[in-house]
């Protein structure tokens, strides 16, 4: 009986943790994504409340700039979805998705350099960018643990 009990406790336990843990998490996907940065680069680099607003103007006004690429991003996925359906392959169409996607992705890319060079030499500090220096550094070193020599390690066994 004090078993079955434990075990009822614990299934219990472990199903309010999983439910809470749903619910935060769903919460902090709700937040607007320039929020979820701005509390990322504040949290990674102390941000004060001055440059936390720079912060979110730079992002705002760069939104408008990013849409467009989003949306053409997204176009481009359901049309290569859609002209791949069922085992149908055409690779003049498919070679054309790609490269428009491959634009789309471009700009994208350039824009989040953008950005990031703007945060850096208009908002940041000399002490921030030491700082935001040593976080990028670490996240290079984390990602080259995945290549060796350039090439990609073999997936599988």
């Amino acid at each position: 009986m004090r078993k079955r009990y434990l075990i009822m406790i614990g299934l219990a336990t472990m199903v309010l943790g999983t439910s809470v843990y749903a619910v935060v998490k769903h919460e902090r996907a709700k937040r607007p994504i320039i929020d979820r940065i701005v509390n990322r680069i504040t949290r990674q680099l102390d941000l004060s409340d001055t440059q936390q607003t720079q912060v979110k103007s730079i992002l705002e006004a760069e939104r408008t700039k990013v849409a467009p690429l989003i949306a053409e991003a997204a176009k481009n996925r359901q049309q290569l979805r859609e002209s791949t359906a069922n085992g149908k392959f055409d690779e003049a169409q498919v070679r054309s998705l790609a490269e428009r996607q491959a634009q789309a992705m471009t700009e994208m890319i350039v824009e989040k350099q953008r950005v990031k060079a703007r945060i850096y030499n208009e908002v940041l500090t000399p002490e921030q960018r030491t700082k935001a220096d040593q976080l990028l550094e670490r996240m290079d070193r984390f990602r080259g643990r995945f290549h060796e020599g350039g090439e990609a390690m073999p997936v599988g066994p």
